[in-house]
């Protein structure tokens, strides 16, 4: 019986396998492709393109951490998870390079979006509004999550939320005690 390490490898490889798929397309296709590449460089800078490799990494050190304590039985030291880490990020540095991350990218514009759609969406992108916009949409979303906690925080309902979860949880109830 494989191990779930080689299982956890297997099934990373057949993603990559998938993702890395190239395939005949026509003329067409090669267009809308080349447009989404187009699309794919002007949206994502490089605090997105290092966002994203944190993002599989941490998946990465999580998958695999979780795979070696188990094999180890025991929690990973200190410095093995530092090592983990270094191995891991060697791994996503060399494997999602920028223009690797680009062409993923383009594959999911060139899924979603028309020839026609993504020449709109690279003309807006590349006009002020377009810049502005994506250099906003961050700022936009985090002051509307805080809006939002704000809201949940402050909802009339909040104490009968507390009521179920300590109904279901009695740990809830009271303070935990040092």
């Amino acid at each position: 019986m494989p191990s779930r390490l080689a299982g956890v490898c297997a099934s990373t490889l057949l993603a990559c396998i998938v993702l890395c798929d190239g395939g005949v397309a026509s003329a067409q296709d090669a267009n809308r492709q080349a447009l989404a590449l187009d699309l794919a460089r002007v949206l994502i800078d490089e605090q997105m393109r290092q966002g994203l490799s944190d993002q599989v990494g941490i998946s990465m050190l999580r998958l695999i951490g979780a795979n070696l304590q188990e094999r180890l039985s025991r929690r990973l030291q200190e410095a093995e998870v530092r090592t983990l880490a270094e191995i891991i990020r060697g791994f996503v540095g060399r494997t999602l390079t920028s223009e690797r991350i680009e062409e993923i990218a383009a594959r999911a514009y060139a899924s979603h979006f028309d020839e026609a759609e993504l020449k709109a969406l690279v003309e807006f992108q590349r006009s002020a509004v377009g810049r502005k916009s994506a250099r906003l949409t961050p700022v936009i979303g985090m002051e509307t999550a805080q809006a939002i906690e704000g809201e949940i925080r402050e909802s009339p309902a909040m104490p009968r939320l507390i009521e179920e979860l300590q109904r279901e949880f009695p740990v809830l109830r009271s303070p935990e005690s040092p």
